[in-house]
């Protein structure tokens, strides 16, 4: 006999589900195996920064800007077969890059790269949600995101290992990764899936998501964590040239990060087992911009080693609280007949406040970053006030829950 209020006494996921969490850990072992190895290897080929920056451009133009309609693709076919041709896709702009001399053609890899991403990635989100009921929801979402986690850290140690001799094998092994994984998809995945009445269309869907001003209001909120977490490669680095560090210091902050990552979502998860039905989705996401506001206190007075590790832990920290939480909350306020077209739009959010971040984080600290007054990095103070400020304002969004909608059976 449980109490009312209480959670669910079965924590337990179905096969399907444990494999979507261990595709995302393995997708982004192989992304992150390659990716940061792109640079490295083409800058030793003779390619130009430039010639790098775009391709990298290329690469996240393709996938986020393009999420919109793998969205609406995700909800008119299958999502089974979407993660399968999205996956292939991305195999075969893997196998290009490991073939390829760097030339135009390249763009075309990078092309393809990123139109796999933005097929797979909403029908990836969409499919756990179907395979989820609500209530368990947040917790599934924060397991993905620590077994992702696992992947982001190993990758680029392979790909370390691997790229200056092997970098082919690298793109081979990636490639291959993502083939396997769209055919299990085939295969374990089920083939019938609850689905609306109302049939999806793209301008049914554009016209419910411009209708939907708390989900617009949203997108645009999130933006303001993209800003911060870009911070992790722009402000970070910047301060820790001041110090005079080592050149290996950076890669050990980013190793750092990565393994706070890992270790705060164990108890993170427990958290959502135990408390999470407690707490919504816009509280937890405000808790996490708000530790991540904190952590850039220290630098306002001084900066050293200490109080630059403060702004590097409390991101960590903050984004295993708000990220999952992201999805959750995208899932409650979308219209069950546009699931995946709701995830296609949220992943603005990153394109949008990544950039943002990237481009404003860096002339902040080329117009902010030397001492003023008694601010010893004043800069500091803006990320403070952004993070607390979108951290407030998640505060104010309501607890909105999905109702469950009236469906018929399709293939997923």
């Amino acid at each position: 006999m449980t109490t009312a209020g209480a959670p669910p006494l079965s924590t337990r996921f179905s096969i399907p589900v444990y494999f979507l969490f261990g595709q995302s850990m393995l997708m982004n072992l192989g992304f992150f195996m390659l990716i940061p190895m792109l640079s490295i290897h083409y800058l030793s080929l003779g390619a130009t920064a430039l010639f790098v920056g775009n391709l990298y451009a290329v690469r996240i133009l393709a996938q986020q800007g393009l999420q919109l309609f793998g969205g609406y693709v995700s909800d008119r076919v299958p999502y089974r077969l979407v993660l399968f041709i999205g996956c292939l896709i991305r195999a075969i702009g893997f196998a290009l890059f490991g073939v390829m001399r760097p030339s135009e053609w390249l763009f075309l890899a990078a092309t393809l790269f990123g139109i796999g991403g933005a097929l797979f990635g909403p029908a990836q989100n969409a499919a756990l949600v179907a395979l989820i009921p609500a209530d368990k929801q947040a917790r599934a979402f924060t397991i993905r995101q620590a077994a992702s986690n696992v992947g982001t850290t190993v990758g680029p140690v392979l790909g370390a290992f691997l790229v200056f001799h092997h970098f082919s094998l690298i793109c081979w092994i990636s490639g291959l990764l993502f083939m396997v994984l769209g055919i299990a998809s085939l295969f374990i995945l089920p083939k019938r899936q609850a689905r609306p009445v109302e049939k999806p269309t793209f301008w049914r869907g554009v016209h419910s998501i411009r209708k939907n001003y708390l989900f617009l209001a949203f997108v645009v909120l999130f933006m303001g964590y993209y800003v911060i977490y870009q911070q992790m490669y722009i402000a970070i680095p910047d301060l820790l040239s001041t110090l005079h560090a080592p050149k290996s210091a950076l890669g050990e902050l980013f190793s750092l990060e990565a393994i706070l990552e890992i270790a705060a979502s164990y108890p993170m998860v427990a958290f959502m087992t135990r408390r999470g039905h407690l707490w919504s989705a816009p509280r937890l996401m405000a808790i996490g911009m708000l530790v991540m506001s904190i952590g850039w206190i220290p630098l306002l007075f001084h900066v050293n080693l200490a109080t630059l590790l403060a702004p590097v832990v409390t991101i960590s920290i903050g984004s295993v609280i708000a990220l999952p939480n992201r999805q959750t909350y995208t899932a409650a306020l979308a219209n069950p007949s546009y699931i995946a077209t709701y995830f296609g739009v949220a992943s603005l959010s990153m394109a949008i406040g990544a950039s943002a971040g990237a481009s404003g984080g860096s002339w902040l600290m080329h117009v902010l970053g030397h001492p003023a007054g008694p601010l010893a990095v004043p800069a500091a103070a803006v990320f403070v006030g952004v993070a607390g400020l979108c951290g407030l304002l998640f505060l104010r969004l309501p607890a909105t829950r999905r109702s469950a909608p009236e469906t018929v059976d399709s293939a997923l």
